[in-house]
């Protein structure tokens, strides 16, 4: 998440340079125009990957907290531009699905979600191979000196005959 993160700022601080990014909680005190970035992450494990949904929320504060209308329209704009169809973190490309804009309170809230798998390495972790593939799969051997069973051939054999 912390690619992504760095990804976000940088991206707002390349095509929006005269804009400040609070990094700190904004309740208070803080210059105008400014962005601040929120981020939340859900992961689910799997044996082979890890599936991630991550939800950015970027808050634009307009320069005034009264007369901001064309000026929040422009940022919609541009932000819509900025964050479009894909989204470049390291060294790969991530969709960016489930954009939503809204205006509250005088703040511009964009936010969407960026949906993507981490392989696992499995040179790197080669204990859960030993786990997965050496679980037993089926009865005991002993079961079946209890409890014979039969092949299809023999059952094919013995229905044909009748």
């Amino acid at each position: 998440m912390k690619d992504i993160r760095k990804a976000i700022n940088s991206r707002l601080q390349t095509k929006f340079p005269n804009v400040e990014i609070n990094s700190n909680d904004v309740t208070e005190g803080f210059a105008r125009p400014s962005f601040f970035v929120e981020t939340e992450g859900q992961r689910k494990a799997l044996a082979e990957h890890v599936d991630r949904d991550i939800s950015i929320t970027v808050y634009y504060f307009p320069s005034s907290d009264y007369e901001n209308a064309i000026e929040l329209l422009d940022m919609q704009e541009q932000l819509e531009s900025v964050f479009d169809l894909k989204f470049k973190v390291a060294d790969r490309w991530l969709n960016i699905e489930d954009t939503n804009i809204v205006k509250t309170d005088g703040v511009l809230n964009m936010s969407f979600s960026l949906e993507f798998n981490d392989a696992r390495d499995i040179l790197e972790d080669s204990n859960w191979i030993e786990r997965e593939h050496t679980k037993p799969t089926g009865p005991p051997p002993e079961h079946f000196e209890t409890y014979p069973v039969e092949l299809m051939e023999e059952l094919n054999l013995i229905f044909d005959k009748e």
